[in-house]
């Protein structure tokens, strides 16, 4: 079964995404990486439910980001 483009797309931007998290080292973009990992295998999962990988690409990552950065500021890393 062949996987559909947008498997690519969020595996891309997943794969950029780490990069600059890995560059950069102020934890900004890998809660962004791991939402879009998260909808690539919604994408392999369910081919076709674009609207579905959107909300759950934004909601994850908007709910690991912020989880993230409370605890890092409880710590005092931020």
């Amino acid at each position: 079964m062949e996987p559909h483009i947008w498997v690519w797309v969020w595996v891309l931007l997943a794969v950029i995404l780490t990069v600059a998290e890995v560059v950069s080292g102020g934890f900004y973009a890998l809660p962004f990486a791991i939402g879009a990992a998260i909808a690539a295998c919604l994408e392999f999962i369910k081919p076709g439910s674009i609207t579905w990988q959107w909300v759950a690409f934004l909601g994850i990552s908007s709910a690991i980001f912020v989880v993230a950065q409370r605890l890092l500021r409880h710590r005092g890393s931020l």
